[in-house]
């Protein structure tokens, strides 16, 4: 979706490289990356984000709306920012014990009856 978007505002917008890079939300991707391969190494079900990294997708997803890109990637955005704001409501804040970063537990789930 990052790439489509930034592929589509290099050749719809005349801006300059920062600015592109915000609007695609291509400055989230190296955030990721290192955070992608230490997940995959250690066998994580996902790829850890934090809450504010949401804006670098909604700025994609907006700007992708904007200049007419491809509605299955749009599509695509969509799903992923309401996955990502499902998320986002369940974040937890960590806080530094004796420097190690910790989260609180989690609250406790009710068993299906």
């Amino acid at each position: 979706m990052i790439r489509h978007a930034r592929e589509l505002l290099e050749t719809e917008a005349d801006t300059d490289p920062e600015t592109l890079r915000n609007a695609s939300g291509a400055e989230l991707l190296p955030l990721l990356r290192s955070r992608a391969r230490a997940a995959l190494a250690s066998g994580a079900d996902g790829v850890p984000m934090l809450v504010y990294e949401i804006r670098h997708v909604e700025a994609a997803v907006v700007n992708l709306a904007s200049y007419g890109g491809h509605e299955t990637v749009l599509c695509e955005g969509h799903a992923l920012l309401d996955r990502l704001a499902a998320h986002a409501r369940q974040a937890r804040r960590g806080r530094s014990v004796d420097g190690v970063l910790t989260l609180p537990p989690s609250s406790p789930q009710t068993p299906c009856g």
